[in-house]
């Protein structure tokens, strides 16, 4: 705990996740297998004349030699007509018969040619072949198609995957830069005190009037005009980080938050809201006052009654610096005085005794 001088510059402030081709059948329909090689047999009648001529018609039947002596001429011999005797009765029947017309024979009706046992044999394995090379076909087509669907659904399936995954990396990869971008800028919690007791290890300051606890909550007060007290929470120390408390300003004229501080050397940041609208920020390098800096002093937004509950927040994040008022930003400066140190509160009195309630700090850890 210590008790600073006035603030010389307060009455002079300063103003971003392979196809396989087929042939075609042979075009125009040709079968490899002729059962007919050749000329098909000739049709009946093809031999002109197997037999030859026909055989003369036989002489007409003639007169047959008469032997016998007519009555009136015995030494004539004659040919007498059949029946041209009548002193001897009829004759015979002829002794030649024309012999029956010969019809030449037909030649054998021509056998019907059905194909070889060979050419059977040829046709049946061709049709083997054809069928089996159908059926092949069918299920190399279905096995390959079998075999693209399930590789398809499985590459359908890692590209879902990978998208999902790369959905989720880009969600991450949001949220972290909402988180990055978005008070307070941060996940990593690594204080969260109520501010009633000091069991929370960071060993608050007490045992003085100016920091005690009181009603589940830490008092800083100030009651010496244009002075400010200081209360440490000596185990802490952090370089980058989101710094915020509740305060209450439940009587005098201002409070506020100190970082990057060192209680033995009086070294450290301050940052004062006042009531009477305006707002500091300070560098100390010694409890003298005399080589303070100012290095912010301006007006906060109209509105804000600082003896009702406001959260006031710092973020420190290398030689950069942005103070909060009710997780809106004020103002951001840049100043590379300190790295690191203690946080803390501080209470302001300007012309009134000061009392200031603190509750519910928190830090979350940031990169550098």
């Amino acid at each position: 705990m210590s008790q600073y001088p006035p603030n010389p510059y307060e009455q002079n402030p300063n103003v971003t996740p392979d196809g396989t081709v087929y042939a075609n059948p042979p075009s125009g329909g040709q079968n490899p297998y002729n059962p007919y090689p050749g000329n098909p047999p000739s049709g009946p009648g093809s031999n002109s004349d197997p037999y030859g001529a026909y055989p003369p018609a036989p002489p007409p039947p003639g007169a047959t030699p008469n032997t016998s002596y007519s009555p009136y001429d015995p030494n004539a011999q004659t040919y007498i007509s059949p029946g041209s005797n009548p002193n001897y009765g009829t004759y015979p029947p002829t002794a030649y018969q024309a012999p029956p017309p010969l019809v030449p024979p037909q030649p054998p009706a021509p056998r019907r040619r059905g194909p070889s046992a060979l050419i059977i044999a040829l046709l049946i394995v061709a049709l083997v072949i054809i069928v089996g090379g159908i059926l092949i076909g069918f299920v190399v087509v279905n096995g390959q198609k079998s075999s693209a669907d399930a590789t398809a659904t499985a590459q359908a399936n890692a590209t879902a995957t990978a998208h999902a995954n790369a959905s989720a990396t880009a969600n991450a990869a949001l949220t972290a830069t909402a988180i990055a971008t978005t008070y307070p800028f941060s996940t990593n919690q690594v204080l969260n005190d109520p501010l009633s007791d000091n069991s929370k290890g960071s060993n608050w300051q007490t045992g003085n009037s100016f920091c005690q606890f009181a009603g589940s909550a830490y008092h800083v007060s100030d009651a010496q005009t244009n002075t400010f007290s200081t209360c440490f929470g000596t185990g802490t120390n952090f370089s980058n980080f989101t710094f915020e408390a509740e305060m209450n300003i439940s009587k005098g004229d201002g409070g506020g938050l100190l970082f990057r501080g060192n209680p033995q050397t009086d070294q450290l940041y301050r940052v004062t809201f006042f009531t009477n609208g305006h707002y500091g920020v300070y560098v100390y390098v010694d409890n003298t006052g005399t080589n303070a800096r100012v290095l912010k002093y301006d007006t906060y937004p109209s509105g804000v009654d600082l003896t009702n509950t406001n959260t006031v927040s710092v973020v420190a994040r290398g030689s950069t610096l942005t103070i909060y008022l009710n997780r809106t930003e004020v103002t951001s400066i840049s100043d590379s005085t300190f790295k690191s140190g203690a946080i803390g509160f501080s209470a302001y009195d300007l012309t009134n005794p000061t009392e200031v309630i603190f509750t519910n700090a928190k830090v979350w850890q940031l990169s550098s």
